[in-house]
Parts: structure tokens; C-alpha cells; sequence
């Protein structure tokens, strides 16, 4: 008898700890004030699919947590439903300065996060920034002192150039990966190309120290130098297309696309010039017949202006973005959304140990505002997604906007107030930061997000019936 007790307690016990909670179910531990997101589900669990087919939440990926840390890895698996990573794909990673490419991250990382179940997004196959510059600069060498390769030379070798990778990347991805940033940042975010847009980026003004830019550093290389503005995207367009799938979908994305310091009428609706221009561009782009852009993305690196004034402005510049990405009639993506809190009116965020819990809160909601925005106004045909680009918050030694609240998660992986910001915007519980408190009927049974079933559940999980949680195995 006292065997069968003890086989039966050691049961039980091992079927509590098989359901116990991952840290990054949880928020932060010994904090009432956190105990309410201890009941959230993942956050894909409140897509609805229904309304919103085509939608995908995405997250960018540090390549080797992902295929190394198996808190990284599950936490991502079980939370979205599409990574991209964050280095890994871009050419300066995987072309060394001989031109010889080594794809081996990029196929663990595409390997991994397909069976997985994850869609992988291609993060970029065309920017002037992290390219292998010895190697491009190398092939441009003239044929002699005396006789430097002519314009068209130039172009002839780089369109090699951008062959071999294009090539090596899509034979590497093998057929995975359906989606991709075609090119990054192209627009320079002033001059004038002559029709009244921006200019796009050249060598000739940039300046790796202007702090107004997101560049992240690494060796730049500028191809539109070399085989021109139109050439260099539609070349680009038309390795994709030949070596890529053919359901493949190519993207241009861009920062600053959101901004409310130069903001002009378009159609009836205020938005950013740079939006404005880069729409532009890909008119021009498209204007051959055979370069086709399927989808616009925004980068959209924020900040949360304490400065009400400030904060009024950009949300007014954000649903300007969005009503005239979405006029264009092509797929919308935020694709590398992120936010810092700013006191002063600066762009600049606090540091994240000195942010209260009030302002915290403010970011959340802010979060939940944008994703509902999105969802308004994006039709859900041209909807891809939303993709956060930080797991967790960014710690003081990082390269990318370093000791700020950038993150769902915080640097110990434990659930921000920002999660449940991401929860309600998606629509999975009511305005404002409370639990989910469903109404339970005595004797019916619900899922965990309080769906009323029409039957007893049959397949393995976790249930509500009369209040409490029942497990079915």
C-alpha cells in the first residue's frame, strides 16, 4: 500500500513539474506588482487568425543565443511565429575578404527555426553597411595604373559580385526562407533627387558619427556609387527572383519612416517626407516593367517622449505612416520595432534601472496603441506582421542602443509590463493593466484563454472547469 502511495505521489509530482512555468512565463519574481502576467499565454496565442490570416509576429534573433541557449530558443519558439537574424544573413557575415562565403550560421539558424515551425524572414540582401569592402574594392582594382575600369566595367563586376551572393544565400536557405528585406535603408533622408524626394544614400555626406542614424558600423560599401540608383535595386530584384522561390516576397525596409520632423501632405494624409520619398523611389524602381517591391517596412526605433507635446506628434506621424503604407496596396511590415524612454525631449532613453514603474506602464501602453493602430488601419490583406526587434532589454555592453528598455523580457528573461502592453494590443484582454478575469460558467469547460469549448476537451492540456485549472493528459 505504501509502494502504491509513493508511486502515485511521485506521478503526480513529476505531471506538476512537467506543466511547471518557464522563467519567461513569468514576471519578475518576489513582485506583486508582476504577478498579474504570470496568467498571460504566449503572445502568438492571441493572434486572431480569424480576423487577420496573413498576420505574423516576428522578433529579431542574436543568432547564437538562439541555436545555443535553450531558454532563448524555447522562449522564442513558443511565443512567435516568424525570427529573423539579427547579423547572420547580411553579406559582411558571411563573406570574407577574399570573396569566399561560408553560409554555416545561416543554414543552423534556418534548419532550426523551420522545424520548429517558425517562418524565417532574410535580413538583407542588398545595404550599403557590414559588406565585405575589401573584397568589393579588390574586384574594382583597375586593369592597370594607367587604366582604371570604365563606368560600365564597375557595374559589369559588382552585378558579379551581387550574383555569387544572391546566388549562395538562396542556395543556402534552400526554398526556406519566403520573405525578404531586398534592401536596407536605401534613402538618405535629405537632398533632393531632382523630383523633390530624397536622395539615397552615397559615400560622398555620410558620416559614420552622426548620431541622428541608426548604423550600426561595420565596413560600408555604397553599390549605387558604382552601378547607379535604379541599377543597383533592380539588379538586385532580378537575382532574387531569379535564384529565390517563386512565392518569394521582397521587401524595402527603412528607419525614420514614422518621423514627425518632416512631415508633408500626400494625398490627404501627413506623413513623414522620407515615407513619402521612399514610395516614390519605388515607383521609379518599378517604372522597367519587371522589378516588382512587394511590401514596404518600417523600421519604426522608438522612443516614449515624456514631453506630451513630442509624444502627441509622433503618434499623429504614426497613423499618417500607416494610412499611406497602406494606400500603396503592398504588404506592410513593422519590422524592427523597439522603444527607449526619453525625459528631456532628447532622443535618448533613461537608463533602464532608472525607469519607474509608472513609466514602464506608459511604454506598455504605447506598445499596445501602435499594434492596435496597425491592425486598424492595415488591411489584412496587406498585413505581414509586426516584429520586435530585442527579446530582452538591451544590457550596458550591448551595440545596439545600449542600458535601454528595449526588450519584452528583461535581461534575466522574466516578463515586462511591456509583454502585457503587446497581449492587449493584440486583443487579448481589455484596455488598461489588470489579469485576464473571464467569467466562468459552473461545470463548462474553457481553454486557457478563456474560450468556452462545446464538449470536454479529449487531446492533451491545460483547461479551466469550475474555476480551476485542470490538466488532461
Amino acid at each position: 500500500m505504501m509502494k502504491k502511495m509513493y508511486l502515485l505521489f511521485l506521478a503526480v509530482s513529476l505531471s506538476i513539474s512537467a506543466f511547471a512555468q518557464e522563467k519567461f512565463e513569468l514576471g519578475k519574481p518576489n513582485d506583486d506588482n508582476y504577478r498579474y502576467l504570470d496568467e498571460y499565454q504566449a503572445l502568438k496565442d492571441y493572434i486572431d487568425h480569424s480576423k487577420y490570416p496573413s498576420f505574423k509576429l516576428g522578433v529579431g534573433a542574436i543568432e547564437s543565443d538562439y541555436l545555443n541557449k535553450s531558454l532563448v530558443k524555447k522562449l522564442i519558439n513558443t511565443n512567435f511565429t516568424e525570427t529573423v537574424p539579427g547579423n547572420a544573413m547580411k553579406m559582411g557575415s558571411v563573406v570574407d575578404a577574399n570573396g569566399n562565403m561560408n553560409f554555416t550560421t545561416v543554414k543552423n539558424f534556418v534548419n532550426t527555426a523551420t522545424r520548429a515551425g517558425l517562418n524565417v524572414y532574410g535580413h538583407t540582401l542588398a545595404w550599403h553597411s557590414q559588406q565585405p569592402k575589401a573584397w568589393l574594392l579588390k574586384l574594382l582594382t583597375s586593369k592597370s595604373a594607367k587604366t582604371p575600369l570604365t563606368q560600365q566595367e564597375c557595374h559589369d563586376t559588382l552585378v558579379y559580385a551581387m550574383d555569387k551572393w544572391i546566388k549562395g544565400m538562396m542556395k543556402a536557405c534552400n526554398g526556406k526562407v519566403k520573405a525578404w528585406d531586398l534592401v536596407n535603408e536605401p534613402l538618405a533622408g535629405e537632398g533632393n533627387d531632382g523630383e523633390g524626394n530624397y536622395t539615397l544614400q552615397h559615400a560622398e555626406g555620410y558620416d559614420p558619427d552622426d548620431t541622428s542614424t541608426w548604423d550600426v558600423g561595420g565596413e560600408n560599401f555604397f553599390w549605387q556609387d558604382y552601378m547607379g540608383d535604379l541599377e543597383y535595386v533592380r539588379q538586385a530584384c532580378r537575382l532574387a527572383r531569379k535564384y529565390g522561390p517563386e512565392d518569394m516576397v521582397l521587401f524595402i525596409n527603412d528607419y525614420n519612416l514614422e518621423g514627425s520632423w518632416d512631415l508633408v501632405n500626400k494625398d490627404g494624409v501627413m506623413a513623414s517626407k522620407k515615407l513619402v520619398s521612399l514610395i516614390n523611389w519605388i515607383k521609379k524602381w518599378e517604372a522597367d516593367g519587371v522589378t516588382k517591391i512587394d511590401g514596404i517596412g518600417t523600421q519604426m526605433h522608438l522612443y516614449y517622449f515624456e514631453d506630451s507635446g513630442m509624444q502627441a506628434n509622433l503618434k499623429k506621424a504614426i497613423t499618417g505612416m500607416f494610412k499611406l503604407m497602406a494606400k500603396t496596396g503592398k504588404l506592410v511590415r513593422v519590422s524592427e520595432l523597439d522603444m527607449g524612454y526619453s525625459l528631456n525631449g532628447h532622443y535618448e532613453s533613461i537608463p533602464t534601472s532608472q525607469l519607474t514603474e509608472a513609466q514602464h506602464k506608459k511604454m506598455a501602453n504605447f506598445y499596445e496603441w501602435i499594434i492596435k493602430e496597425y491592425l486598424r488601419i492595415i488591411p489584412p490583406e496587406q498585413q505581414w506582421g509586426i516584429c520586435p526587434w530585442n527579446v530582452t532589454d538591451s544590457p550596458a555592453n550591448s551595440g545596439w542602443r545600449p542600458n535601454s528598455p528595449v526588450g519584452i523580457w528583461d535581461t534575466n528573461y522574466y516578463r515586462k509590463h511591456v509583454y502585457a502592453g503587446f497581449v492587449r494590443g493584440l486583443g487579448g484582454v481589455v484596455d488598461g493593466i489588470m489579469p485576464i478575469t473571464p467569467h466562468f460558467s459552473e461545470g463548462v469547460w474553457y481553454d486557457m484563454k478563456g474560450q468556452e469549448l462545446i464538449n470536454k476537451p479529449t487531446t492533451t492540456g491545460v483547461y479551466i472547469i469550475n474555476g480551476k485549472k485542470v490538466v488532461i493528459k
